[in-house]
């Protein structure tokens, strides 16, 4: 039971405590009081189920009405659904999911959107460097910067979580790199395919104009040390100007928090790299190499942890659980210079008539000339900052 508990509930946000109370609304809108979830025998039953629909998750993730300062969770329950052992007010808590700088407040679980609106791509056929569709992994977007000679220039890559925010990689936002040169990433670019074109068109499929959005807040981690040789916790948000309206060109990718996707073992797991990063051309990652115009992606495998660092140690890099490793098996297939904060991606098939693609990792860093055989490229694992990432954002 322990198990599932966990399966399911450590992908759930917890909500804004400061306005708790013991009378709720359960997610089919009927009275209910808000008590620990052990006295709920509904919602205990369907967790205890390991075949849960996606209804029945979703119906978990909404009955969330409160969470204590020892992080357990509180359920809106209906008298109909079990014994209501208690009514009291559940403890209040002041952690980081209430306000955070100022007056901005965490989202929950629920603000992201659902798979099916994220993570819906075109074509989900990888092979080796092998360009995209025109609107294949319609998540991904590039960073602008402004430099210091008011020239301006795409450098770093990102995925849209949501309509108003872009997930990249810290050093992209407050790396040494972009602070001694004083680029600041002042924009992104939604719905490219090719960079040396206006007018995308494949085949006789055109797509839609680009977006060209102003980011308005740039919010790295905070214990990011773009000095550290590991890395750790290299992942940052930007905040977009104005919200965005989904199309088939620009999409959200969907994040690790569905059950099963938690704490997953990626040993030798498939994932996919994409980016207009380094080709795989006989100068690839040299100075003297080029940017692709057009996206590519390229398959990889997972790495364990240990095998990377047995590699990286070599580097006096010690890598944590916070982090993916991935490719190194065959020589020019990993991700480059230019991918920076780009996906890490696989597919979810969450039953026989589904399926999605998540956001496992965030291109960190990996060896120079990338792209070496035994060595892997490391990745900031998504799943492990889920919380974080919510709680710094804001509707």
């Amino acid at each position: 039971m322990r198990h599932y508990i966990q399966l399911i509930f450590l992908v759930v946000c917890c909500l804004s405590l400061g306005n708790a109370q013991s009378q709720c609304l359960t997610p089919d809108q009927r009275q209910g009081s808000c008590i620990e979830l052990r006295q709920c025998t509904r919602l205990l039953n369907l967790i205890r189920d390991p075949n849960l629909s996606i209804t029945d998750q979703n119906y978990l993730r909404n009955s969330e009405c409160a969470r204590t300062n020892n992080h357990q969770r509180w359920v809106c329950c209906s008298p109909d659904d079990g014994p209501q052992e208690s009514s009291s007010n559940p403890p209040l808590t002041s952690n980081t999911r209430g306000d955070v700088q100022g007056n901005r407040r965490g989202l929950s679980v629920n603000d992201l959107p659902e798979p099916g609106v994220c993570g819906s791509s075109l074509d989900n056929r990888v092979t080796f460097g092998e360009p995209t569709k025109i609107n294949e992994f319609p998540w991904m977007v590039l960073i602008q910067y402004t430099k210091s000679n008011s020239g301006k220039g795409f450098h770093c890559g990102g995925v849209l979580i949501n309509k108003d925010y872009i997930l990249t990689a810290s050093h992209c936002v407050n790396g040494r790199g972009v602070s001694q040169l004083g680029w600041v990433p002042t924009g992104v670019r939604l719905g490219e395919w090719d960079l040396s074109n206006d007018d995308d068109c494949d085949d006789g499929y055109c797509s839609e104009p680009v977006l060209d959005i102003p980011v308005v807040e740039r919010i790295p981690h905070e214990n990011y040390k773009s000095n550290s040789k590991t890395q750790e916790n290299d992942i940052a948000l930007l905040r977009l100007a104005r919200s965005i309206t989904f199309t088939d060109w620009i999409k959200p990718i969907c994040l690790p928090i569905s059950p099963g996707l938690t704490g997953k073992n990626y040993d030798n797991s498939t994932f996919i790299v994409s980016g207009w990063g380094r080709t795989e051309n006989v100068f690839c990652c040299f100075p003297l190499g080029t940017n692709s115009n057009i996206k590519l992606k390229a398959e990889v495998d997972g790495v364990p942890i240990n095998q990377c660092n047995n590699v990286y140690r070599e580097r006096n890099v010690m890598l944590t659980d916070k982090q993916l490793c991935a490719g190194g098996g065959v020589s020019g297939k990993d991700s480059c210079k230019g991918d920076s904060g780009g996906p890490l991606m696989t597919k979810h098939n969450p039953d026989p008539y589904h399926m999605f693609i998540y956001l496992a990792g965030l291109v960190s860093f990996g060896p120079w000339p990338c792209g070496l055989a035994g060595w892997p490229g490391v990745y900031t694992r998504v799943d492990q900052y889920t919380d974080w990432i919510l709680s710094h954002m804001r509707a």
